[in-house]
């Protein structure tokens, strides 16, 4: 008897730990609780040089009918990568980017850890594919739209 009640012990641990493994392994992946995302990443340059310092900001344009989620990521020496955590589900996007110098001062008593800004909030649209996408952003004076993209990697 003492068989019989180790053994269906077992049985039922084998039974717990097996729905606990799948109900773990069913949350937190890489698309749990929303719709796929897609990385981005490319190039941000201003006046033709490249962003020292900043942040890129993808925010779903809800006047075109996107509700997906938004992402963003730092722009170190102009380059920005947003992996699929933080990218974009494709459709239309306003991007926001700020850009500073990189060098580090401290303005009216206040420390400026990133630098000065280079120019003014920096915004654009844009419709990102359903994909992987490298996209290149020039922030130009005039704060025109001036964006290119390359096919994906």
């Amino acid at each position: 008897m003492n068989v019989f009640v180790s053994h269906e012990r077992i049985g039922w641990s084998a039974i717990v730990l097996l729905l606990v493994t799948g109900l773990a392994a069913g949350c937190g992946g890489p698309h749990a609780g929303g719709p796929v995302r897609y990385a981005v990443s490319g190039r941000v340059t201003y006046e033709g040089e490249p962003v020292p310092m900043g942040f890129i900001e993808f925010l779903p344009d809800t006047s075109q009918d996107n509700s997906g989620p938004g992402g963003g990521a730092p722009i170190r020496n102009g380059a920005y990568e947003a992996d699929a955590s933080r990218g974009v589900v494709g459709g239309p996007y306003i991007v926001r980017i700020r850009g500073t110098d990189g060098v580090p001062t401290t303005e009216e008593g206040e420390e400026l850890s990133e630098g000065q800004e280079l120019f003014p909030l920096f915004e654009t649209h844009y419709e990102f594919p359903q994909q992987d996408a490298t996209v290149h952003f020039e922030v130009s004076e005039d704060v025109s739209e001036d964006v290119s993209d390359e096919a994906p990697e």
